[in-house]
């Protein structure tokens, strides 16, 4: 007779294959505590654009892959 196993699955394992955001205009990875914002492109409004700490307090622009729209 097999044995029974005294560690028993607590069910499946999920693993979140989610990415991270990624600034639009550098390109860094966003972290979840860091002061960035989203918002979708002023002129088609298809897009999601995310802008880090950094790039907002220099101006960088940013451009929507999407229109070309160039932003501050």
């Amino acid at each position: 007779m097999a044995q029974v196993s005294e560690f028993r699955s607590r069910g499946p394992v999920i693993v979140e294959a989610a990415t991270p955001p990624t600034c639009s205009s550098c390109g860094k990875l966003i972290s979840p505590n860091e002061k960035a914002t989203k918002f979708v492109c002023p002129n088609c409004g298809v897009v999601v654009i995310w802008r880090c700490s950094k790039c907002r307090e220099l101006s960088n622009p940013y451009k929507c892959p999407n229109c070309w729209f160039e932003g501050p």
